[in-house]
């Protein structure tokens, strides 16, 4: 076991004291490791649910309140990075927190996350435009409405 002793001019209870101090705050923070490894363990077992729309709905929330705080005057961080990011954050959590499943028409899917992403930037803007439209650049919505308009072809809507 560690031990630290700190010796103050001919005080010995005063470093007997400081010992024991340290001495325990070692011993308790290796319960708590352990105790961390433990659960990383049980949780790794854990089968992780596909998002459902109410976690995809509360995702794109806090993307599109990250890009317009971001974004806004006194902050101008730039937008195409930052919605990257967002878009990114919202690919990387539903990988991670969902094993990249995703509930669409009440069956489970495994999605691309590149997929995932390119929607989410698209999901990301269009709420943008709504939400904080003096953010978005002149750039970045002339792109956003001619790939929806692609997309729309692709479907046949």
């Amino acid at each position: 076991m560690l031990s630290l002793t700190i010796r103050i001019k001919n005080k010995s209870n005063m470093s007997l004291k400081i010992s024991k101090i340290f001495a325990i705050s070692l011993i308790f923070s290796s319960f708590l490791f352990d105790t961390n490894n433990e659960f990383n363990k049980v949780n790794a077992n854990v089968k992780k649910s596909p998002a459902n729309k109410n976690d995809l709905d509360l995702y794109h929330g806090m993307g599109v309140s990250f890009l317009c705080n971001a974004t806004r005057k006194g902050f101008d961080l730039d937008f195409p990075k930052t919605l990257s990011v967002a878009s990114s954050t919202f690919a990387s959590v539903v990988s991670q927190k969902h094993g990249g499943k995703i509930i669409e028409k009440k069956k489970e899917q495994k999605v691309d996350l590149k997929q995932l992403q390119f929607i989410a930037s698209l999901q990301l803007v269009q709420s943008a435009l709504q939400v904080c439209p003096d953010n978005v650049p002149e750039k970045i919505e002339k792109e956003f409405k001619i790939e929806t308009e692609r997309l729309k072809k692709l479907q046949g809507i």
